[in-house]
């Protein structure tokens, strides 16, 4: 039984037929017509009595109907089985027509389609609402289709155009928005984008910008006033913002009390930072206070409408106070979602440009920073270009007029510069003139308490300031009004001060410019600092370049030495003893050099070298050897000696390269010794052992070898090509290194291994560069093989050396091995048999395995 509603409720029941009325669509089933209905309620048996045939289900029959309204329930009387919903059962529907409110009444839930209200339908309801719904509210409707989204899926599919859903969905969509009753919000929105874009400054503190912003929202809420409210300098308290008034001076800020309850309703606000709509302040008990300026303004403040204006991250920047007067009509909350919205707006908009004119500027710092970097780095010597790129940067960071950098000289406590700006320009760029350096005391002026303290002032009244010195402006016509001197400091060091004049745009510099030019301020001192370092670098050149060429006067034979050397004969007795391996060379110091060219013309031929380069090779490295007790000229002779002495009598073994190579390293082996082991010096953190943290005294003397050859003159091996020129040195680097007694022991292991398992190869580069270790070190040890009377003074000049070094760590208080030890002289003794057993012995036994001509070494040390 079906209810009409809209004589109760202005409702239709919305069936089939009325839906077919009221013009909606439907899709015809196949074999229906209009006419089979003849207005009849249509339902399954009139469908079925009109001829439109069904699927049959499973077990059903005409019979079984009966001519019965085809409901549910019937169905099931007649043994038509179906699917029972969760939660029902047949006694929750007592033979009841199971229509879909009865279904809700049995305790049948369902999910609630959204967008649906009674209007939607035009007035009409389903079919299947049944007759106990005379009671029907809005309230019931809306919790029906909450039960039953299928009967509303099936409205919208069949009778909402795909225009009306789009608008519904644009609607649900914007639904988390605010929603702003004001049709003005438009223009409210075009007159702060306007205004943002020609006004806003990130450089400045925008409290100007502010101000006029809530100028177009008191438009917009039609107040009668503002107040605008700042912080005060601890952030505790409000000061009342006055812009510049008639005579155009600056802005003004008023105190206004504290941040607290209980006094105004700004310092309500700004103590919760929440909004605050009254629409009667006078008798509100939370603001004795009012406003705070209604005694002052003899103006009756009827209603408030306060907003805390917040930063992106929720700090207070601001309060804004709009006023209407008493007689005119409260705040509403339109009115508060206009200014709420305007000012959230305007908050969002100038941190985004902010942000983005951030980052612009930040892009432009890092592009500078880039081509200073090319500066420096193509042209490092040109610091007057470096400075200029950096003035001219740091006047367009912070935009000011002029720009000036002092670079501090601590040693005369001044400071000073000869770089101007002359306030002139050349195709857009400052012009900068070298003039006579200007210097004045640390103690002076503004730029010396900079440099003194390494604080930053910034000064907005220069003539306000003691500190100034007006006597410039007086000197140079020049009126200074504001100053940003920053210092630039490395290591903790003032190195500089870079003074910025005259703020281009504002009446002074900012926080802004500071925390800039801060950043600046870094890159700076980093650019200085290596400028300064390389300058001192290069005039510590010029100083080893002069140091050098006075060494090499000294260290350098004269011609009258090497032409000397050239005509030097030997007495016919000497060449016999040359040729013995204990052949003292003591009593011939006159002669040494002469030895020398001797044994690398017997040993490589005459035509080896030429004659004039080596004489003056041999004459400066003479001069290189310094007076030391051991390891002088003389120890460099024998050791080339004995060299010599292998090299006769191991013919065939070894290249003329090889041979030149040996016979220049033994002489050169020792260059510039100072008589101090490489412990001593690594131990003491000596300059060589920092350039040469291995073998230190042993890389040395290669490194003076060198030097020699490289002298004008001087090189004997230029007769050879460049690859064997680079061999011959690399002989003799590996040659003077293996002198170093800590490599001997485990480069004589290897040989002995070599020599037990036969495994030994001269043709073998490793093989070979071992054997030659070895002789370099039997060649370094060859005192040990002479007479005994020069073998103990020769024992007499090594400990001297080993004394004098233990002397000199006893002065700073450290023990030195007994070795090295004068106090335990009857140690000595006992020293050198072991010295014997360990070094000496093991050596020439194992050299004389790999030469047996060299055994008369071996029967020496014995």
């Amino acid at each position: 039984m079906l209810v009409n509603l809209r004589s109760v409720y202005g409702y239709q029941v919305v069936t089939r037929e009325n839906k077919r009325k009221a013009g909606h669509p439907r899709k015809h089933k196949e074999g229906w017509s209009p006419a089979k209905t003849k207005g009849r309620l249509v339902t399954r048996e009139n469908t079925r009595k009109a001829g439109h045939p069904r699927k049959q289900k499973e077990g059903w029959s005409p019979a079984k109907t009966q001519g019965r309204l085809i409901t549910s329930e019937n169905t099931r009387k007649a043994g038509h089985p179906r699917k029972h919903k969760e939660g029902w059962s047949p006694a929750k529907t007592k033979g009841r027509l199971v229509t879909r409110e009865n279904t809700r009444k049995a305790g049948h839930p369902r999910k609630q389609k959204e967008g649906w209200s009674p209007a939607k339908t035009q007035g009409s309801l389903m079919s299947s609402v049944p007759c106990c719904c005379a009671g029907l509210t809005d309230d019931k409707v809306k919790a029906y289709l909450s039960l039953h989204p299928q009967m509303l899926d099936e409205f919208v599919s069949e009778s909402v155009s795909s225009e009306t859903l789009d608008r519904w969905h644009k609607r649900k969509s914007s639904g988390s928005l605010p929603q702003y009753q004001d049709s003005n919000m438009q223009n409210v929105v075009h007159d702060l984008t306007s205004y943002l874009e020609q006004r806003l400054d990130p450089g400045g503190d925008n409290k100007l910008l502010f101000y006029d912003l809530c100028t177009i929202i008191k438009t917009a809420t039609k107040a009668d006033g503002f107040a605008l409210y700042h912080l005060g300098e601890c952030n505790n308290s409000l000061c009342l913002f006055k812009p510049a008034g008639a005579n155009d001076g600056p802005p003004t800020f008023i105190p206004a009390g504290p941040i607290t309850f209980g006094t105004t309703i700004a310092a309500h606000v700004a103590t919760t930072r929440k909004i605050l709509l009254v629409e009667d302040i006078t008798g509100d008990e939370r603001f004795p206070e009012g406003t705070g300026q209604d005694s002052d303004s003899g103006i009756h403040v009827h209603s408030v409408l306060c907003l805390p204006i917040l930063t992106a991250i929720g700090d207070l920047i601001a309060i804004l106070e709009l006023h209407r007067h008493r007689g005119h009509e409260p705040f509403n909350i339109s009115n508060q979602e206009v200014a709420t919205a305007s000012l959230a707006w305007a908050s969002v908009a100038i941190h985004q440009v902010q942000v983005c004119r951030g980052l612009a500027k930040q892009t432009e710092l890092n592009d500078f920073l880039l081509d200073v970097s090319k500066t420096y780095f193509d042209n490092i010597v040109a610091i007057d270009s470096l400075l200029e790129h950096i003035m001219i940067y740091a006047k367009n960071l912070v935009n000011a007029d002029r720009c000036a950098l002092f670079q501090v000289d601590h040693n005369n406590n001044e400071l000073y510069s000869d770089l101007f700006d002359i306030g002139e320009e050349n195709e857009g760029k400052p012009v900068f003139r070298k003039t006579k350096e200007i210097r004045f005391s640390i103690e002076k002026g503004i730029a010396g308490q900079v440099a003194r303290t390494g604080e930053v002032l910034n000064i907005p009244d220069a003539y306000a300031d003691p500190r100034f010195n007006r006597e410039v402006d007086l000197y140079t016509g020049y009126t200074t009004r504001n100053i940003l001197c920053m210092p630039i400091v490395s290591r903790g060091t003032v190195i500089g001060v870079v003074q910025m004049v005259n703020k281009l745009t504002g009446s002074a510099f900012t926080k802004t410019d500071e925390n800039n030019f801060k950043m600046f301020a870094v890159f700076c001192a980093l650019a200085l600092h290596c400028a300064n370092m390389y300058h001192r670098i290069r005039h510590s050149e010029c100083i080893y370049r002069v140091t050098m060429e006075k060494l090499s006067y000294h260290s350098i034979c004269t011609s009258e030495e090497w032409k000397t050397l050239t005509k030097l004969d030997l007495p016919t007795p000497l060449y016999k003893e040359i040729e013995l391996f204990h052949f003292d060379i003591s009593q011939f110091e006159e002669l040494w050099p002469a030895v020398f060219v001797y044994m690398v013309h017997n040993s490589c031929g005459e035509t080896s070298f030429e004659l004039e380069k080596l004489c003056r090779f041999t004459m400066s490295v003479r001069k290189n050897y310094r007076r030391v007790p051991y390891h002088n000229w003389k120890h460099a002779v024998n050791v080339a000696h004995c060299m010599y002495a292998i090299l006769q009598k191991t013919t065939g073994i070894f290249t003329e390269i090889e041979k030149k190579g040996l016979l220049i390293a033994c002489l050169c082996h020792d260059l510039d010794h100072r008589g101090y082991s490489n412990t001593y010096l690594q131990k003491f953190d000596h300059p060589l052992a920092a350039l040469y943290s291995t073998s230190t005294m042993e890389q040395h003397h290669f490194s003076q070898t060198v030097s020699i050859l490289q002298l004008e003159g001087h090189n004997v091996f230029s007769n050879l090509t460049s690859s064997e020129y680079e061999q011959v040195l690399e002989i003799i680097r590996k040659a003077i290194i293996a002198t170093d007694l800590a490599l001997y022991f485990g480069n004589r292991k290897q040989l002995a291994e070599l020599l037990t398992t036969e495994a030994l190869d001269l043709d073998n580069h490793q093989h070979r560069d071992r054997v030659i270790g070895l002789m370099m070190t039997a060649c370094d040890l060859c005192s040990v093989t002479k007479l005994w009377p020069i073998t103990r003074l020769t024992a007499n000049d090594i400990y001297a050396e080993f004394w004098a070094e233990g002397d000199e760590m006893k002065k700073i208080g450290i023990q030195p091995i007994p070795m090295m030890d004068r106090d335990k002289k009857e140690e000595v003794p006992q020293g050198q048999v072991g010295f014997y057993n360990a070094v000496a012995l093991p050596c020439y036994t194992t050299l004389s395995e790999l030469f047996p001509p060299s055994s008369p070494l071996l029967q020496a040390c014995k």
